[in-house]
Order: structure tokens, then C-alpha cells, then sequence
């Protein structure tokens, strides 16, 4: 039996409500958003480019966690770490998220792995997903899809997109720019993409991260997919045409784990390392300074 399934685990998967259930429950759930958005580059129903104002005196400081490869579904996924992270984000008032996919397993025939791996079906997990996370959507800034959502679209469609609507947060299935208007400062700007590829060593874990920076005109650039806790900074140099100056501009790329367990799992097989669950943390000052640090 999975660890899943054991009594007293945080997540009951046996108790399956029917959808119209479900919708009732999740509506009741559903907390309001508490800052203003502003949502463009709308493809469809996907956002590209999505901004937040934070009003100047509202907090000291603003902490942004980036949340990524959680595999919600899967028998070996750590129930109580997903617990424990939730509820320290709702723990504080000023404690705000991002998302970078892989949020549910979503098992299919041609995907690695087996069905048996998963607890429940992918649109069980999905409702179960939404359900866990719901208190906690007022919190969530921006959100891209992974291999995992992207699972179902040769038969259902992108699962991220589904998970976004139900939760009523912005979405893109590829990458995201996001910007935080907070105090006086200028917008911190933020680019979330899952990843890709099958890096294993640092190096070529760095490499990808350190392609991705290259990117745009962010300062922070969160990724995931790789399983390995990595953050890179560097510099830009900046243009000042009025003072005919050239100014350094921080940028830091950042890659969370996963709550997946390795042993026992596909990612075991595909050779990756063990680790245990650590998410970058973005902390921001009204003046502009900022940090990013892993918990």
C-alpha cells in the first residue's frame, strides 16, 4: 500500500465526492484576491504577461516562494511537505507564490513510469489539487505548465490551463513574465518557465538555467523540471542615457526540487539525485533591494 493511502495521511484520496459536489465545495473554498492584476498578451485564455500592484505601506516586506514540480498524484509524492509549504505561505500575510509546473502527475500510457504509480486517475488528482490549494489561490502570481500537464493533451487537453480556471489564477502553458509593483521602487520583474531537457550534473544544470537568464530583461528567473536545487546570479549591464553612466543590474535564476520522493520512482530509473524538498524564496523591500535565498 502506498504511503498515500496510509491512515492519517494528510490527503484522502478515497473520499470522492461527485463533480457537482466537488464544484460546490471547491466555490466555497475559493478565497478572493487581495491585490489588484493587471493581465496581457492574453492568447485564448493563457496570460503571458501579467502585473501586481502591492499598495507601498500595505507590508515592511513581500515574500514570493516559488512552488514547482509537486507531482500531486503520484503514490510517492510527499503529502506533508505540500501540507506544511501551504500552510507557512498562509502562515503570514505577506507571503505570495509562483508556480513552474509539474503540479500534478497525470500518468498516461506514453508517459515514463506506470499507472499503478498514481493514487487516482488525473482528473481525481486535478480536483484534488485544486481542492488542497484553493484556500491558498489569493497567493498565487503567476503559474506555467510542465511535461505533466502537458501530458494530456494528445487526449484531453492542456490540464494546466483546467487548473488555472478552476482556481481563477493567470496562466501559460509556456513561459510567464510577471512583474510586482511594490513601494516606491520599480516593478520587480519576474520570468517563470518550467524547464526542459534531461540535465543531470551541476554543469549542465547551470547551463540551462544560465540560457533561460539570457532571455529577457528580468531579474529573476525561476525554473524547475531538473529536480536539483540551483541558484545562479549574475549581472547586466544597464544603459543610464541621462547620466551617460552604465549601472550593474542583479539578475538571479533560481531551480527548485520536487516533492517527488527518487527511490522508488521513475526519477530513480532516469537517474536522478536524491534530495529532499527546498523552494527558492524572493524577498523584496519597498526601496527596491531584494534577495533570494532556498527553504
Amino acid at each position: 500500500m502506498s504511503r498515500a493511502l496510509l491512515p492519517g495521511a494528510p490527503i484522502k484520496w478515497l473520499e470522492q465526492p461527485t463533480t457537482q459536489q466537488a464544484l460546490r465545495q471547491l466555490n466555497d473554498l475559493l478565497v478572493p484576491d487581495v491585490l489588484r492584476c493587471h493581465e496581457g498578451m492574453c492568447i485564448g485564455d493563457q496570460s503571458k504577461y501579467v502585473t501586481w500592484e502591492v499598495p507601498s505601506k500595505k507590508f515592511e516586506r513581500l515574500e514570493i516562494m516559488q512552488i514547482t514540480d509537486m507531482q500531486f498524484g503520484h503514490a510517492f509524492c510527499k503529502y506533508e511537505r505540500v501540507v506544511e509549504y501551504r500552510n507557512w505561505i498562509l502562515s503570514a500575510p505577506n507571503r505570495f507564490m509562483i508556480w513552474t509546473g509539474d503540479m500534478i502527475d497525470a500518468h498516461a500510457v506514453w508517459s515514463p513510469g506506470s499507472a499503478w504509480d498514481n493514487v487516482v486517475d488525473p482528473q481525481s488528482q486535478l480536483m484534488k489539487f485544486v481542492e488542497t490549494w484553493a484556500p491558498a489561490r489569493h497567493r498565487i502570481l503567476g503559474s506555467v505548465g510542465g511535461n505533466h500537464e502537458r501530458r494530456a493533451i494528445p487526449a484531453f487537453g492542456d490540464l494546466g490551463r483546467l487548473i488555472a480556471s478552476l482556481l481563477r489564477i493567470p496562466y501559460s502553458t509556456g513561459k510567464q513574465l510577471v512583474d510586482v509593483r511594490f513601494g516606491d521602487a520599480a516593478p520587480f520583474r519576474m520570468c517563470l518557465w518550467h524547464g526542459t531537457g534531461g540535465a543531470r550534473t551541476k554543469g549542465t544544470v547551470a547551463q540551462t538555467l544560465d540560457r533561460f537568464m539570457q532571455q529577457g530583461d528580468s531579474q529573476f528567473y525561476g525554473m524547475g523540471h531538473l529536480h536539483q536545487a540551483m541558484l545562479l546570479f549574475g549581472w547586466r549591464e544597464v544603459r543610464d542615457n541621462k547620466a551617460r553612466t552604465i549601472r550593474l543590474e542583479k539578475r538571479v535564476g533560481a531551480v527548485g526540487t520536487s516533492f517527488l520522493e527518487t527511490i522508488g520512482t521513475y526519477a530513480e530509473v532516469a537517474g536522478f539525485a536524491s534530495h529532499d524538498v527546498i523552494m527558492p524564496l524572493i524577498v523584496l523591500e519597498p526601496s527596491g533591494h531584494w534577495e533570494v535565498r532556498l527553504r
